[in-house]
């Protein structure tokens, strides 16, 4: 159990956006990308395609990228768009952290476990 444990990938962070446009939903994705860049082979990426209704993506938050490579024009949302963040504590945090960053975040709700952490956030321009 001491090897797994540690082997775990407690810095991954499942983000699922919803309620919103295809357009905004892809501005949301692309600033986390832009934010916590996978390295090479690891993947990541959005899935949903014209007709989903929810996107969502899996983001390595252990290695934020430098300010300057993350930061770009300001981000523009045509609306409202509901984020959703589970993971690790810390990850997570640092997640919500690169969208405050960038938006007007609106905390609707959290659930904690021993482990994990699962928040909702409104997310606005």
């Amino acid at each position: 159990m001491d090897g797994q444990d540690k082997d775990m990938p407690v810095a991954e962070v499942v983000v699922v956006v919803g309620d919103c446009s295809a357009q905004d939903a892809r501005a949301v994705l692309d600033l986390l990308e832009r934010s916590f860049p996978a390295e090479p082979a690891v993947g990541g990426g959005a899935e949903g395609g014209s007709a989903a209704t929810v996107w969502s993506a899996t983001f390595d938050a252990a290695k934020p990228a430098a300010p300057a490579e993350g930061r770009a024009a300001p981000v523009r949302l045509d609306d409202a768009v509901s984020v959703t963040l589970q993971g690790g504590p810390r990850a997570v945090e640092r997640v919500q952290a690169a969208l405050v960053g960038n938006f007007k975040v609106e905390g609707m709700g959290s659930v904690s476990g021993d482990q994990e952490r699962e928040i909702g956030l409104r997310v606005r321009s």
